[in-house]
């Protein structure tokens, strides 16, 4: 869905089987008609959509297109993308989009305004998703190994700050900041999302009575341990409040008033209230069925 409007990227026809997985239709739920549609010769496995472009992504390309015209813009060769993930920024006049690389566990970041492209070497493992703050600031990444979501700057690629979901494996499915960038999360397969403060922007961010405006992540009490005794787990920032669901898949966003959205893959809807103070499990507010 383009924001709050009437017009929808659907992927698939109810025509032709054989397009089930390989045409793009922009539809105009207003008007209740198709405003363009695309084939393509190879599966789609994620869209995403701005106020100016269309971006498309298969296994092993992404593809650009101009919203308004829908002639092609540009067209990426990627690394092996199994999971389809991409990241964009979605700000006004700033174009950062991020990819998996074709080098395993490297991403590359292109800067459409100042034409830069670069790498980051992210994970030791294939990249299984990426997300760019909406500003473009800022881009969250985890590996198929689904144990650590790591923080760069889309600037210059610095790792700003590692955060950690857990010590055994997960499919990440979604990682999203909040538009203030004072939060990010994590959703998975293992039917809990993770909610951690951005440390890095909010170290020094503190209210008149000396209290922080956000919580502190949780660490352990032997991060003291040398490396070689697991002090690089113990040194770990673990998430401060958990949003605990039953083990399903879903995708999160944050909500005003300190509030975090869930959908599952069941047709779950959750929205949860977490304590900034105290942090701990969420309060589930509100819970509904989307598929009846």
């Amino acid at each position: 869905m383009l924001y709050r409007t009437n017009i929808l990227a659907l992927v698939g026809s109810e025509d032709n089987i054989e397009d089930k997985n390989n045409k793009l239709i922009i539809w105009d739920d207003h008007q209740k008609k198709r405003l363009s549609e695309v084939k393509f010769s190879e599966k789609i496995m994620n869209v995403k959509l701005r106020k100016d472009i269309i971006i498309v992504v298969s296994r092993v390309k992404i593809f650009v297109f101009n919203l308004n015209t829908f002639k092609s813009k540009d067209v990426i060769e990627t690394g092996d993308n199994s999971h389809g993930t991409v990241g964009v920024s979605y700000i006004d006049g700033k174009t950062i989009l991020a990819y998996p690389d074709k080098s395993k566990g490297h991403i590359r970041v292109k800067n459409y305004e100042s034409n830069d492209v670069f790498p980051i070497q992210a994970h030791e493992n294939h990249i299984a998703y990426i997300t760019v703050s909406y500003n473009g600031d800022l881009l969250a990444s985890a590996s198929e190994q689904g144990t650590l979501v790591r923080i760069f700057s889309t600037e210059k690629g610095d790792l700003l700050q590692e955060v950690r979901r857990g010590k055994d494996k997960a499919n990440i499915k979604y990682i999203c900041f909040d538009n203030n960038l004072k939060f990010i999360a994590a959703s998975s397969n293992k039917g809990t999302i993770h909610i951690w403060t951005l440390s890095h922007i909010n170290k020094n961010e503190k209210k008149e009575d000396g209290d922080m405006i956000v919580p502190e992540n949780k660490t352990s009490g032997l991060k003291w341990l040398p490396k070689f005794l697991g002090g690089d787990f113990f040194n770990s920032e673990w998430s401060f409040a958990q949003v605990r669901i039953t083990n399903q898949s879903s995708i999160c966003c944050f909500g005003p008033d300190n509030t975090i959205i869930v959908v599952t893959t069941e047709g779950k809807y959750y929205k949860a209230q977490f304590d900034v103070k105290n942090g701990g499990d969420c309060k589930i507010i509100k819970e509904e069925d989307l598929i009846i």
